[in-house]
């Protein structure tokens, strides 16, 4: 880690004494209470070169955090993507009809537990029907309101005269979390890309980065068959394939005429799921605690699913596997699945339910 200036507490304190030293013109005994001053000074000084340090280090890219890296990304016109609220289409439904309409607010709280939901906009009921449907919000922002199944939203929280019932007819989505640092920092490297329209593949992957903040990888690539056809393939965090309507979200950054050459044409797809199962067995030394080893393996064994789909095209690679398992404390591993699978840009690894994970008892070296 950079250092601008020197904050080696020994250094300081050495410093301190000698300049002391030399300007009274005497020397200093251990047990002299004026050791215990300069202790107090020296942690002083060692505090604010600690912050000089650190704000020196705020003012690099490669470190800069929070509201920070906020103000780098300002320099080049990047903001940090704030979290949503998730959507739903609801249905409301009315014991009678109205000679007249019926204006269902903006604002109109409904709820699926504790979890409630706007009105984007004002929802009218036609004169002579009981049925009406509008989008609504979900109040929290963030992914907690997403994948709410049809009719779990179904609590009437506003009182309307004569409304009878309401319920969700599309599964709820669309609902991120702020995004977070290193996602900005990556889209703030990518920005300078940007500023070009004659489709550099590093420009079209800061576009696809900023259009959603669960995106987390993406491969852009032209068919050698296709010269004017560009493909563009997202990845979501912990290795998602993207729904259709985030594919859509994506399609139309892509498409405004400031970032896509006239010349391209951009397709969207979802990268293709490559299956995989964990059947492993694993021995230990006796001079390890079973219970705490076990524990171990299960965390590299998550570890490894993690790192299996953050990236498309990545291999399944069981080497990664048995590095993660000694590590964790195994004395010998023997992987039966997964075995060895190349995988191109196009493709990510996803395991299965099927995981099996064996101790087979102590074994001496």
């Amino acid at each position: 880690m950079i250092k601008f200036i020197d904050e080696n507490i020994n250094n300081i304190e050495i410093a301190l004494k000698e300049g002391y030293e030399e300007i009274m013109g005497i020397t200093i005994k251990d047990g002299d209470p004026i050791n215990d001053f300069i202790g107090w000074v020296t942690y002083i000084f060692t505090i604010v070169k600690n912050d000089i340090n650190h704000t020196g280090r705020m003012n690099l890219l490669r470190y800069a955090e929070k509201e920070y890296l906020e103000a780098i990304g300002e320099l080049v016109g990047v903001e940090r993507i704030q979290e949503k609220g998730a959507k739903a289409t609801i249905k409301y439904t009315f014991s009678k009809t109205f000679p007249s309409v019926v204006t269902i607010p903006k604002g109109y709280k409904v709820a699926a537990g504790n979890l409630y939901f706007g009105a984007d906009e004002n929802i009218e009921l036609k004169i002579g029907e009981r049925e009406v449907s509008g989008v609504v919000t979900c109040l929290t922002p963030g992914v907690i309101g997403n994948d709410l199944q049809i009719g779990e939203i179904n609590i009437i929280v506003d009182d309307i005269p004569f409304l009878l019932s309401v319920s969700n007819t599309s599964i709820s989505s669309g609902g991120v979390n702020q995004e977070d640092d290193e996602s900005l920092r990556t889209r703030i490297q990518l920005r300078p890309t940007a500023f070009s329209t004659a489709g550099p593949v590093e420009a079209y992957k800061y576009h696809v980065l900023t259009a959603h903040q669960d995106i987390i990888d993406v491969h852009i690539y032209t068919p050698e068959e296709s010269p004017g056809v560009v493909k563009v393939i997202p990845l979501l965090k912990n290795g998602a394939i993207p729904e259709r309507s985030i594919l859509e979200i994506v399609e139309k950054r892509l498409q405004d005429d400031s970032v896509r050459p006239f010349t391209d044409k951009v397709e969207v797809f979802a990268p293709t799921s490559t299956p995989y199962n964990i059947n492993l067995k694993w021995w230990l030394s006796k001079e390890n605690d079973v219970s705490t080893v076990t524990q171990n393996i299960n965390n590299a064994v998550f570890e490894y699913r993690a790192w299996q789909k953050e990236k498309l095209g990545r291999d399944i690679n069981p080497n990664k596997l048995i590095q993660l398992l000694i590590g964790a404390g195994a004395k010998r591993v023997e992987i039966i699945e997964p075995i060895f699978t190349k995988l191109d840009k196009t493709k990510i690894a996803q395991e299965t339910s099927s995981i099996t994970v064996s101790y087979q008892g102590v074994e001496d070296e």
